[in-house]
């Protein structure tokens, strides 16, 4: 299954880390830039997760035989002339990802040197716990920071063409789904839809609700496995 987290899922992940991530904080403040970088990076990857989500591969006995199978996608994705520069968008976002990052650091540091301050003094006053205090000061840290950076992600993803490319090297169709790479299942969802590239020879597997995130099936003949999926039930995209 593909496709992005439901707006409230992902409002419920930020607004999770973002506790847990101030409770650790005020209890273990000597760690505080440690734990924010490797909490920041969890929630990225649990997103990540999100847009490509593939299930427990079932027992060999259970698929039984392949209707189709293509052992050397990576060949024919290699004379693709196309490929180059769809990987170059999808490399130029990774970039932009990796600075948006970064850029979570300086927030943090800028934000301790300045209004964190002020405010961690001003809830001590008021709520008369330090530990109190300071764990309300982060949580509004954090909170501050992660809408600085996803409205930032936000943002870049509506100004740059961003699709999250998947290139198996080999897969195999069955009657209940797709394996791709020899251990990653993807089941039969009526939710995806394929498209069909003849002249590059692939087929794309997405969730038309995203779009973001796709599975490139590359083989020799793309219209032998374009009939293979319609047999087992996947349908083609509608224009």
């Amino acid at each position: 299954m593909m496709g992005q987290p439901k707006r409230h899922v992902s409002v419920l992940i930020n607004a999770i880390s973002i506790i847990v991530i101030a409770l650790l904080t005020t209890l273990l403040p000597a760690y505080s830039l440690l734990i924010f970088f490797v909490f920041y990076m969890f929630v990225l990857f649990i997103v990540y997760r999100f847009t490509m989500k593939t299930g427990k591969m079932p027992p060999p006995s259970e698929l039984g035989t392949p209707l189709y199978k293509e052992s050397n996608a990576m060949k024919v994705a290699v004379s693709d002339p196309g490929l180059n520069k769809d990987l170059g968008q999808q490399f130029k976002f990774l970039m932009v990802t990796i600075a948006i990052s970064i850029l979570a650091i300086f927030l943090y540091s800028l934000y301790n040197g300045l209004a964190g301050v002020e405010l961690a003094a001003y809830l001590l006053t008021v709520t008369g716990s330090k530990l109190l205090s300071n764990f309300l000061n982060y949580v509004t840290m954090y909170t501050l920071i992660f809408a600085i950076l996803y409205s930032l992600r936000w943002a870049v993803t509506r100004r740059m063409t961003y699709v999250n490319l998947i290139i198996p090297y080999s897969f195999a169709v069955y009657r209940r789904g797709i394996v791709i790479n020899n251990k990653n299942f993807i089941a039969l969802d009526y939710n995806l839809c394929f498209t069909l590239n003849k002249q590059r020879r692939f087929i794309e597997l997405l969730d038309p609700r995203s779009k973001t995130s796709r599975i490139r099936l590359y083989t020799e003949t793309p219209t032998a496995l374009y009939e293979r999926l319609v047999e087992v039930g996947f349908n083609e995209c509608k224009a």
